[in-house]
């Protein structure tokens, strides 16, 4: 419990300096290219309230491990809960953020990821990220990538046409047993 506490108490304190948070599995945010310095300041607030709420209900924080993202105010909620009830808890305590857009509950009723697992995530993130700059017809800084177990999921403010390419890299990356996009479409 001791180690929970201090890795909340760390993740929250780079979130509020505006480095990656640690607990959002190789989250990449070029946002400032997207997104105005009040949209990027509220998701991390949204973020930080989250991870607040979450940890001031016991049974999930006991019980869970959840990773909250938030990106042009559209959280997404990825991690492992032990009961579908814990679960849906999760969604309807963030969900009544102020602000809060859209809610993707990606947190899968399951035991918790071991640390093999996270590290492969981290480097499966670098090689998503890596698939995505490398590409010549995709400006990557619009794409933010969150890896849960393998699974890759994909945000950003971008056209359909962008989207598709995005997805198209990111399912040919060795390793990527499944992409979820959560891309807010935009016309251009």
């Amino acid at each position: 419990m001791e180690l929970k506490k201090y890795l909340l108490i760390t993740t929250l304190t780079i979130a509020i300096t505006g480095c990656e948070t640690i607990g959002q599995k190789g989250s990449s945010s070029n946002d400032l290219k997207q997104r105005d310095i009040a949209t990027v300041i509220d998701d991390k607030g949204i973020e930080l309230e989250a991870a607040q709420l979450i940890f001031k209900n016991d049974e999930l924080w006991k019980n869970s491990e959840i990773d909250v993202t938030s990106f042009n105010k559209t959280i997404l909620l990825t991690g492992q809960a032990p009961t579908r009830t814990l679960k849906e808890k999760a969604y309807q305590i963030v969900s009544k953020i102020s602000g809060v857009k859209k809610v993707y509950n990606e947190i899968r009723v399951a035991a918790p990821t071991s640390s093999l697992a996270y590290l492969s995530d981290v480097s499966l993130s670098t090689k998503v990220r890596t698939a995505l700059f490398v590409d010549d017809d995709l400006d990557s800084s619009k794409v933010k990538v969150v890896t849960e177990d393998g699974e890759v999921f994909l945000l950003g403010l971008m056209s359909q046409t962008e989207a598709n390419k995005a997805v198209d890299i990111t399912r040919n990356v060795s390793g990527v047993k499944r992409v979820i996009q959560a891309f807010e479409i935009i016309k251009k």
